[in-house]
């Protein structure tokens, strides 16, 4: 199995880890983090997936294109594009739905 561990900085005092894991082909990523700790999908490894280095801790920062490779054709990249894609949608939703607020708004005072 290949582990790779970062420190990150996060909203507590000592840095959370970040742990990819990469095993038969699967890819796996662990955060300390509260939201990791309860099975939610974290900006910690998300900025590290996506090759941003900027909370990054530990001296390791050159082992994030390791992992960028590791997350080549996985499920996790699939997942991750996924999540993209819905996050963007929902932005727009949310965009149309303010200004469907405000125009409704406009023509109840005309």
């Amino acid at each position: 199995m290949n582990i790779i561990k970062f420190l990150v900085n996060g909203s507590a005092p000592d840095p959370y880890i970040v742990t990819f894991t990469k095993e038969n082909g699967k890819l796996n990523a662990f955060c300390t983090c509260p939201a990791g700790k309860n099975g939610q999908c974290c900006k910690h490894r998300r900025n590290i997936l996506s090759g941003n280095t900027k909370l990054i801790e530990s001296n390791n920062h050159e082992q994030v294109t390791i992992i960028q490779s590791w997350l080549l054709g996985s499920d996790l990249e699939k997942a991750l594009i996924e999540l993209e894609e819905s996050e963007s949608k929902f932005d727009y939703a949310k965009k149309r739905l303010s200004a469907a607020r405000k125009n409704a708004a406009k023509v109840m005072r005309s």
